[in-house]
């Protein structure tokens, strides 16, 4: 495969630079996938390529682009999420009667170190008891947690949280198994302060078992915060990293809240309980805390892709223009501020939610190429300046296809990866000096019976197709 690309690499040296000049490439995409590439110039380049550009293709995490610019369009770069705490009754002495509300606004870096400190603006104010309830306000979301289109063997790992305005620690739980010793079974290790419960039935295997039965870790959710490890891993590692996503928002939050309480010394007589629509009664702030500005949101959400914070600003982009947020409101609100603001018709897409998690989004490349050029527009965006470098940064630090010159450092993208798809949306410089904004979608991969084989092919075909349009443009 590697001598067969670097011989079509050769050949295309010696051809106009069209897009018929890459027909040979493409030709050697994986087998079965459809490709779509879009290549245009930026500052008087020659080369411009357009293949199945209007081929409507999940975009993965490339989706992302449209969610942080038009939150950044219509939030502003230094806008924050606030969460505070309010109250409804009065004070007497140390005790306060009545209830406390959490008002929560889905900031996606909520914390438990945030939480503790409108506990201590509290406390500082005297409270030592509360005789009511503390309601978890969460109404400034509406409708399903998860969007249409996930996928449902996925929704127990951190990659798929849920967007929920109930969000603390990313709603994640971090776990491991311990594969040590000589046991037939891994050992499960859950930090002590999670409010999750888990059982864990692993066998430990070699992977020449494994690679046999076609065994595999297994997660099963339960009731609340309840889960069920089981299947088998190998015994290739010590330890084997877990993350669990949270699957009672409400649930692990109050529980959290609970923890929080009792480490400071503030009883509570009543109860914690969510709230889905605004509470009645006057109601007054007491404390509150701001999440980190939307500037370095975007850059921790295009950076590591990170799935909660694409989500959490969509429906935030639902809730802004209708009063609340949901991911078809959001989605909405998307569409009509690209529209409106960037001059980017989205015109026959389907979207679904913020992140590109969903298999059923369909993006065209043209679609993707049009926020691009927005961006290349408005360089000062955020969501300009903080595309991951090949090489470098983010999540192209390691990717395997642009990690080595000529490509490493010349490549500013956002990546997409997701069930069947591998995708890169961004800008690269050519070897001529020229800029260009390029649209590279590939879907339907098939691993076959040798994935480590498909994923070293699918690796060769993206690299040798960017360095023509490096060496070409």
């Amino acid at each position: 495969m590697l001598s067969r690309c670097l011989w079509i690499l050769t050949l295309l040296l010696a051809l106009p630079a069209n897009a018929a000049a890459l027909d040979p490439m493409l030709a050697e995409k994986p087998t079965g996938a459809q490709v779509a590439l879009l290549v245009q110039p930026l500052d008087g380049g020659a080369l411009q390529v357009s293949h199945n550009a209007d081929l409507l293709l999940p975009p993965a995490s490339t989706q992302k682009l449209l969610t942080a610019l038009a939150a950044e369009l219509t939030l502003g770069k230094e806008f924050r999420f606030v969460t505070g705490l309010e109250a409804n009754g009065s004070a007497s002495g140390s005790n306060w009667q009545g209830d406390l509300k959490l008002s929560l606004s889905g900031a996606p870096d909520f914390s438990r170190k945030q939480l503790g400190e409108l506990l201590d603006q509290l406390k500082a104010q005297g409270i030592q008891r509360i005789d009511g309830d503390i309601l978890l306000d969460g109404s400034r979301f509406s409708g399903y947690e998860r969007a249409p289109g996930w996928p449902w063997d996925n929704l127990g790992v951190c990659y798929s949280a849920p967007a929920s305005a109930f969000t603390i620690e990313h709603n994640c739980v971090a776990a491991s198994l311990d594969t040590k010793g000589q046991s037939q079974t891994a050992r499960l290790f859950v930090p002590g302060h999670q409010p999750v419960s888990v059982e864990s039935d692993v066998a430990l295997v070699s992977r020449e078992v494994k690679d046999d039965t076609l065994c595999e870790l297994l997660l099963d959710r339960g009731a609340a915060n309840q889960y069920w490890l089981h299947g088998c891993v190998t015994d290739e590692r010590e330890v084997w990293p877990l993350n669990f996503a949270v699957n009672d928002t409400a649930a692990y939050l109050g529980d959290v809240l609970k923890q929080e309480l009792d480490s400071r010394g503030i009883a509570l007589s009543g109860q914690i309980r969510p709230l889905y629509e605004g509470g009645e009664g006057s109601w007054r702030l007491l404390a509150q805390v701001a999440s980190a500005p939307l500037s370095e949101l975007l850059e921790e959400m295009l950076q590591d892709s990170d799935n909660l914070y694409a989500d959490n600003l969509l429906k935030t982009l639902g809730a802004q223009q209708g009063g609340i947020g949901s991911f078809a409101i959001g989605v909405r609100s998307l569409k009509q501020i690209l529209r409106e603001q960037a001059g980017v018709d989205l015109g026959l897409s389907a979207l679904k939610d913020g992140s590109g998690l969903s298999r059923d989004n369909l993006l065209t490349a043209h679609q993707l190429a049009a926020v691009l050029g927005y961006l290349n527009a408005h360089p000062d965006l955020v969501a300009h300046r903080v595309l991951p470098v090949a090489g470098e940064s983010g999540t192209l630090r390691y990717r395997r296809s642009l990690r080595y010159a000529p490509l490493a450092g010349k490549i500013r993208a956002k990546s997409g990866t997701v069930n069947g798809s591998s995708n890169l949306a961004g800008f690269i410089e050519a070897a001529s000096g020229k800029r260009y904004l390029f649209v590279l979608l590939v879907s339907g991969i098939a691993r076959g019976d040798e994935p480590a084989e498909a994923r070293e092919a699918l690796t060769e075909f993206e690299r040798s197709l960017l360095e023509a349009v490096y060496n070409r443009g």
